[in-house]
């Protein structure tokens, strides 16, 4: 497989998480360094994924475009924050947001409380992929936001595919 060489910089805390699990941490210019990022990344996007794929019948269309619209421009950017989800939709559905989309906010609200965090990650990540396809010119179905086109990575093909 073809790999590309770039440089990335990143906090010290995450540093220290990379770190972690290289087997020679010492050694900055390691090509351990790299592997390990990269392996930490494909085991994200692999349970980001799984993750999405099992939510993909929990949710309809309408509260897909509830969680859009709630999700549109929102930043998640802090691990924590995927957290207040459930908070964020509960103002939009007090806002008219459920009547918008037609859907039972209270029940789509309680859906969202059981989720664990993964799944929460899973549909954030998957809003900001939805909406990063718009702003490239695309016009993907708002039922589209957990099956959207797939990546050319064949970790993740492979797993939508169900291998």
């Amino acid at each position: 497989m073809k790999v590309q060489r770039f440089s990335i910089t990143m906090p010290p805390a995450t540093l220290a998480q990379v770190e972690a699990r290289q087997a020679n941490p010492q050694d900055e210019q390691s090509t351990d360094r790299s592997s390990t990022i990269a392996k930490s990344l494909d085991r994200y996007f692999y349970a980001l994924a799984a993750a999405r794929r099992g939510m993909r019948s929990r949710f309809s269309a309408g509260e897909q475009g509830l969680l859009l619209d709630v999700l549109n421009g929102a930043l998640f950017a802090a691990p924590c924050a995927a957290g207040f989800l459930e908070h964020e939709v509960a103002v939009a559905v007090i806002d008219g947001g459920a009547e918008k989309w037609q859907v039972d906010g209270p029940a789509l609200i309680k859906k969202l409380k059981a989720l664990h965090y993964c799944e929460k990650l899973a549909l954030i990540d998957a809003a900001e992929r939805w909406w990063n396809r718009v702003a490239r010119g695309e016009q993907p179905a708002v039922g589209e936001m957990l099956d959207y086109p797939r990546t050319s990575g064949r970790m993740e093909s492979d797993h939508d595919a169900g291998k």
